[in-house]
């Protein structure tokens, strides 16, 4: 009888254990998965940009570095897309320091979307460089701070990977 109760106890716990690992977003780190992907690569096909297809380089790059996040390696690993909409880059010249010969200032603009099921929003980075440099890295960085917000605000939401 005693037996009986303590196998049963066991069953429950391993029952319990297995739907919570089920249903948790996250693997073995504690890191929620995202996919990132270029938003032209759609339906099998690629990009033929060159610079979509560098800020999902940078994007992963940011994401390795995270604490909270982790890339995952597709769509059907992932609770959530980070898709890659487009970047650019704009000179500013700017009052007395253009005046005197001083470089431009470069601006990098970094505009991706974060899909999680029927949700999504949009994120922008956007980083400051001297003459001719951008610097999308930063501007990458900056993305992955507001997705760490937003996993951080809306994590107890994000279901299971769609595997």
């Amino acid at each position: 009888m005693r037996a009986a109760a303590i196998g049963s106890a066991l069953v429950l716990m391993l029952t319990v254990c297995s739907t919570i690992l089920v249903a948790s977003p996250e693997d073995g780190s504690g890191k929620v998965p995202i996919f990132v992907k270029s938003g032209a690569a759609a339906s099998g096909f690629t990009d033929p940009s060159k610079d979509r297809q560098d800020s999902v380089k940078d994007l992963c790059n940011k994401i390795k570095d995270s604490k909270l996040v982790r890339v995952a390696d597709s769509e059907l690993d992932a609770v959530a897309v980070l898709e890659v909409l487009g970047r650019e880059n704009k000179q500013e010249t700017k009052g007395w320091a253009s005046a005197f010969g001083a470089p431009p200032r470069s601006k990098s603009l970094l505009l991706v979307r974060l899909t999680a099921g029927e949700y999504s929003t949009d994120f922008s980075g956007e980083s400051t460089s001297i003459g001719e440099l951008t610097s999308y890295s930063a501007a990458a960085g900056k993305v992955v701070k507001q997705l760490e917000e937003w996993v951080k605000a809306n994590r107890e939401h994000l279901g299971p990977p769609t595997k």
